[in-house]
Protein backbone atom coordinates (compact mmCIF):
# COMPACT_ATOMS: atom_id res chain seq x y z
CA UNK A 1 0.00 0.00 0.00
CA UNK A 2 1.32 2.98 -0.86
CA UNK A 3 0.29 5.89 1.26
CA UNK A 4 -0.83 9.62 0.26
CA UNK A 5 -1.98 12.73 1.82
CA UNK A 6 -3.27 13.46 4.66
CA UNK A 7 -6.39 15.66 4.45
CA UNK A 8 -10.06 16.68 6.40
CA UNK A 9 -13.14 15.92 5.08
CA UNK A 10 -16.15 17.58 7.46
CA UNK A 11 -14.00 18.11 10.15
CA UNK A 12 -12.81 14.40 9.72
CA UNK A 13 -9.21 13.26 9.46
CA UNK A 14 -8.62 11.42 6.59
CA UNK A 15 -5.79 9.71 4.75
CA UNK A 16 -5.59 8.76 0.82
CA UNK A 17 -4.36 5.23 0.29
CA UNK A 18 -3.32 4.08 -2.99
CA UNK A 19 -3.19 0.04 -3.38
CA UNK A 20 -1.49 -1.52 -5.68
CA UNK A 21 -3.47 -3.00 -8.81
CA UNK A 22 -4.79 -6.27 -7.97
CA UNK A 23 -3.51 -9.61 -9.36
CA UNK A 24 -5.35 -10.09 -12.51
CA UNK A 25 -4.41 -13.47 -13.55
CA UNK A 26 -6.93 -15.58 -11.66
CA UNK A 27 -10.06 -13.39 -12.63
CA UNK A 28 -11.24 -16.36 -15.33
CA UNK A 29 -11.00 -18.61 -12.45
CA UNK A 30 -13.49 -16.38 -9.93
CA UNK A 31 -15.82 -17.72 -7.68
CA UNK A 32 -19.18 -15.93 -7.18
CA UNK A 33 -19.80 -13.56 -4.44
CA UNK A 34 -21.75 -15.29 -1.76
CA UNK A 35 -25.35 -14.52 -1.36
CA UNK A 36 -27.75 -14.95 1.88
CA UNK A 37 -31.44 -13.58 2.52
CA UNK A 38 -31.22 -12.93 6.31
CA UNK A 39 -34.26 -13.81 8.14
CA UNK A 40 -35.59 -11.00 10.85
CA UNK A 41 -35.66 -11.68 14.30
CA UNK A 42 -38.41 -13.53 16.03
CA UNK A 43 -37.58 -12.62 19.73
CA UNK A 44 -35.89 -9.76 21.91
CA UNK A 45 -32.16 -10.13 21.25
CA UNK A 46 -29.80 -9.00 23.81
CA UNK A 47 -26.47 -8.63 23.11
CA UNK A 48 -24.43 -10.18 25.65
CA UNK A 49 -21.92 -12.74 23.38
CA UNK A 50 -24.21 -15.71 24.07
CA UNK A 51 -26.08 -16.16 20.74
CA UNK A 52 -28.98 -17.95 22.90
CA UNK A 53 -31.74 -16.35 21.33
CA UNK A 54 -34.10 -18.18 19.39
CA UNK A 55 -33.69 -15.90 16.37
CA UNK A 56 -30.01 -16.94 16.28
CA UNK A 57 -30.76 -20.65 16.49
CA UNK A 58 -32.95 -19.80 13.49
CA UNK A 59 -30.18 -17.61 11.39
CA UNK A 60 -28.16 -19.20 8.65
CA UNK A 61 -24.20 -19.98 9.66
CA UNK A 62 -22.22 -18.37 7.44
CA UNK A 63 -18.87 -20.16 7.05
CA UNK A 64 -15.51 -18.18 7.10
CA UNK A 65 -13.85 -20.44 4.95
CA UNK A 66 -12.22 -18.60 1.93
CA UNK A 67 -8.47 -17.69 1.87
CA UNK A 68 -8.06 -13.88 1.57
CA UNK A 69 -7.02 -13.14 -2.03
CA UNK A 70 -6.15 -16.69 -3.25
CA UNK A 71 -10.23 -18.38 -3.92
CA UNK A 72 -9.51 -21.50 -2.00
CA UNK A 73 -11.46 -23.06 0.24
CA UNK A 74 -10.49 -24.26 3.55
CA UNK A 75 -11.98 -25.53 6.75
CA UNK A 76 -14.21 -22.95 8.41
CA UNK A 77 -12.11 -21.11 11.64
CA UNK A 78 -15.62 -19.62 12.17
CA UNK A 79 -18.99 -19.16 11.66
CA UNK A 80 -21.03 -15.77 11.04
CA UNK A 81 -25.02 -15.08 11.40
CA UNK A 82 -27.20 -12.26 10.67
CA UNK A 83 -30.80 -11.39 11.71
CA UNK A 84 -32.42 -7.95 11.74
CA UNK A 85 -35.39 -6.34 13.91
CA UNK A 86 -37.50 -3.06 12.96
CA UNK A 87 -34.34 -0.74 14.25
CA UNK A 88 -31.04 -2.43 13.77
CA UNK A 89 -28.89 -5.26 12.24
CA UNK A 90 -27.52 -7.59 14.12
CA UNK A 91 -24.25 -10.02 13.44
CA UNK A 92 -22.74 -12.42 15.43
CA UNK A 93 -19.34 -14.32 15.13
CA UNK A 94 -18.46 -17.66 16.58
CA UNK A 95 -14.71 -17.78 16.01
CA UNK A 96 -12.63 -21.45 16.55
CA UNK A 97 -9.32 -20.15 18.04
CA UNK A 98 -7.00 -22.41 20.37
CA UNK A 99 -5.13 -19.50 21.21
CA UNK A 100 -7.22 -16.24 21.91
CA UNK A 101 -5.02 -13.13 21.90
CA UNK A 102 -5.97 -9.71 21.77
CA UNK A 103 -4.57 -5.45 22.79
CA UNK A 104 -6.57 -2.75 23.17
CA UNK A 105 -9.87 -3.02 25.46
CA UNK A 106 -11.14 0.55 24.35
CA UNK A 107 -12.74 2.57 21.54
CA UNK A 108 -10.50 3.07 18.42
CA UNK A 109 -7.79 1.02 19.56
CA UNK A 110 -8.47 -2.59 19.15
CA UNK A 111 -4.90 -3.68 17.95
CA UNK A 112 -5.67 -5.64 14.16
CA UNK A 113 -1.93 -6.50 13.78
CA UNK A 114 -0.51 -10.03 14.61
CA UNK A 115 -0.76 -11.70 16.97
CA UNK A 116 -3.75 -10.42 17.70
CA UNK A 117 -6.87 -11.89 17.28
CA UNK A 118 -10.22 -9.67 15.53
CA UNK A 119 -13.29 -10.05 13.28
CA UNK A 120 -13.99 -7.66 10.71
CA UNK A 121 -16.90 -6.26 9.02
CA UNK A 122 -17.12 -4.55 5.47
CA UNK A 123 -20.84 -2.98 4.68
CA UNK A 124 -22.11 -1.54 1.55
CA UNK A 125 -25.66 -0.49 2.26
CA UNK A 126 -25.91 1.01 -1.34
CA UNK A 127 -24.98 -1.62 -3.28
CA UNK A 128 -22.05 0.31 -5.22
CA UNK A 129 -18.58 1.19 -4.58
CA UNK A 130 -18.75 4.37 -3.31
CA UNK A 131 -18.74 4.29 0.07
CA UNK A 132 -18.71 1.99 2.85
CA UNK A 133 -17.90 0.77 6.87
CA UNK A 134 -15.33 -0.85 8.19
CA UNK A 135 -15.71 -2.35 11.77
CA UNK A 136 -13.40 -4.11 14.27
CA UNK A 137 -14.35 -6.29 17.17
CA UNK A 138 -11.72 -8.20 19.38
CA UNK A 139 -12.22 -10.35 22.17
CA UNK A 140 -11.28 -7.45 24.59
CA UNK A 141 -14.49 -5.96 23.08
CA UNK A 142 -12.79 -3.32 21.39
CA UNK A 143 -14.12 -1.62 18.43
CA UNK A 144 -13.07 0.14 15.78
CA UNK A 145 -15.21 1.95 13.13
CA UNK A 146 -14.06 3.28 9.80
CA UNK A 147 -15.99 5.46 7.15
CA UNK A 148 -14.52 5.08 3.66
CA UNK A 149 -14.84 6.84 0.39
CA UNK A 150 -13.57 5.27 -2.69
CA UNK A 151 -14.03 8.12 -5.31
CA UNK A 152 -15.82 7.60 -9.13
CA UNK A 153 -13.63 6.87 -11.45
CA UNK A 154 -14.64 9.66 -13.80
CA UNK A 155 -14.20 12.35 -10.59
CA UNK A 156 -10.83 14.34 -10.71
CA UNK A 157 -9.70 13.18 -7.06
CA UNK A 158 -10.66 9.23 -8.47
CA UNK A 159 -8.48 9.93 -11.66
CA UNK A 160 -5.54 10.61 -9.26
CA UNK A 161 -6.31 8.07 -6.82
CA UNK A 162 -6.39 5.20 -9.35
CA UNK A 163 -7.44 1.84 -6.79
CA UNK A 164 -7.68 4.72 -4.47
CA UNK A 165 -9.67 5.27 -0.84
CA UNK A 166 -10.14 7.75 1.61
CA UNK A 167 -10.46 6.31 5.20
CA UNK A 168 -12.20 8.99 8.17
CA UNK A 169 -10.39 7.59 10.58
CA UNK A 170 -12.44 9.55 12.88
CA UNK A 171 -15.71 8.82 12.30
CA UNK A 172 -18.04 6.98 15.22
CA UNK A 173 -20.98 5.07 14.71
CA UNK A 174 -23.54 5.86 17.14
CA UNK A 175 -25.87 3.75 19.47
CA UNK A 176 -24.30 0.64 18.50
CA UNK A 177 -23.55 -2.02 20.71
CA UNK A 178 -20.57 -5.26 21.47
CA UNK A 179 -20.11 -7.69 23.70
CA UNK A 180 -17.74 -10.99 23.49
CA UNK A 181 -17.28 -14.02 25.18
CA UNK A 182 -14.44 -16.11 25.53
CA UNK A 183 -14.22 -19.83 25.56
CA UNK A 184 -10.91 -20.55 27.49
CA UNK A 185 -8.67 -18.08 28.71
CA UNK A 186 -7.64 -14.99 27.14
CA UNK A 187 -3.51 -13.96 26.46
CA UNK A 188 -2.27 -16.75 28.03
CA UNK A 189 0.23 -19.23 26.49
CA UNK A 190 0.34 -22.62 26.68
CA UNK A 191 -3.07 -23.73 27.32
CA UNK A 192 -5.63 -24.79 24.43
CA UNK A 193 -9.09 -22.30 24.08
CA UNK A 194 -11.66 -23.68 21.92
CA UNK A 195 -12.24 -19.74 20.60
CA UNK A 196 -14.52 -16.91 21.32
CA UNK A 197 -17.99 -15.30 20.35
CA UNK A 198 -19.20 -11.81 19.44
CA UNK A 199 -22.39 -10.53 18.65
CA UNK A 200 -22.94 -6.33 17.17
CA UNK A 201 -25.83 -4.33 17.40
CA UNK A 202 -25.70 -1.59 14.52
CA UNK A 203 -29.01 0.38 14.00
CA UNK A 204 -29.67 1.32 10.63
CA UNK A 205 -29.84 5.44 11.46
CA UNK A 206 -26.60 4.98 12.40
CA UNK A 207 -25.66 3.40 8.91
CA UNK A 208 -26.25 6.49 6.84
CA UNK A 209 -29.37 4.91 5.22
CA UNK A 210 -30.96 6.20 2.33
CA UNK A 211 -33.25 9.52 2.50
CA UNK A 212 -36.68 8.95 4.14
CA UNK A 213 -35.77 5.53 4.40
CA UNK A 214 -35.67 3.98 8.13
CA UNK A 215 -35.50 -0.04 7.30
CA UNK A 216 -34.36 -2.05 4.35
CA UNK A 217 -37.44 -3.17 2.49
CA UNK A 218 -37.08 -7.17 1.19
CA UNK A 219 -35.79 -5.91 -1.82
CA UNK A 220 -32.84 -3.86 -0.94
CA UNK A 221 -29.26 -5.72 -1.42
CA UNK A 222 -26.29 -5.00 0.94
CA UNK A 223 -22.66 -5.86 0.07
CA UNK A 224 -21.03 -7.62 2.94
CA UNK A 225 -17.61 -8.79 3.83
CA UNK A 226 -16.95 -10.78 7.17
CA UNK A 227 -13.70 -11.62 7.80
CA UNK A 228 -11.78 -13.35 10.87
CA UNK A 229 -8.39 -12.20 11.79
CA UNK A 230 -6.27 -14.77 13.58
CA UNK A 231 -2.86 -13.30 14.04
CA UNK A 232 -1.08 -16.60 15.44
CA UNK A 233 -1.97 -17.83 12.26
CA UNK A 234 -0.24 -18.39 9.13
CA UNK A 235 -4.14 -18.29 7.21
CA UNK A 236 -4.32 -14.69 8.51
CA UNK A 237 -7.33 -13.42 7.31
CA UNK A 238 -10.12 -16.12 6.42
CA UNK A 239 -13.10 -14.66 4.53
CA UNK A 240 -17.01 -15.39 4.32
CA UNK A 241 -16.83 -14.64 0.18
CA UNK A 242 -14.22 -15.02 -1.77
CA UNK A 243 -12.20 -11.59 -2.52
CA UNK A 244 -9.24 -11.95 -4.64
CA UNK A 245 -8.07 -8.54 -3.41
CA UNK A 246 -4.25 -8.00 -2.56
CA UNK A 247 -4.49 -5.42 -0.97
CA UNK A 248 -6.45 -6.45 2.22
CA UNK A 249 -10.76 -6.43 2.01
CA UNK A 250 -11.82 -3.54 0.02
CA UNK A 251 -12.65 -5.26 -3.58
CA UNK A 252 -16.52 -4.45 -3.15
CA UNK A 253 -17.58 -5.83 -6.14
CA UNK A 254 -16.38 -9.44 -4.47
CA UNK A 255 -18.35 -9.31 -0.72
CA UNK A 256 -21.29 -11.28 -0.44
CA UNK A 257 -24.64 -10.12 -0.69
CA UNK A 258 -27.44 -9.56 1.96
CA UNK A 259 -31.05 -9.43 0.99
CA UNK A 260 -33.63 -9.11 3.74
CA UNK A 261 -36.37 -11.32 4.41
CA UNK A 262 -40.12 -9.85 5.04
Amino acid sequence: MRMGLWLAVAGLSAVVCVAEEPNKDAASEKLPPREVTIKKATDKITVDGKLDEESWKNAEKLPIDMLHAKGQKIEPVGYARMTWDSTNVFIAFEVLDKTVQAEGDKRDNANIMPPNDVVEIFIDINNDPEHFFELHVNPLNAFNDLFIVRPRPESPLGKRMMFGLMFLNEYNLKDYETAVQVQGTLNKAGDADQGWTCEIRIPFESLLMPQGQKVPVPADVWRVQLVVQDGSSANRYVNWSPDYDVWYHHAIDNWGRVKFAP
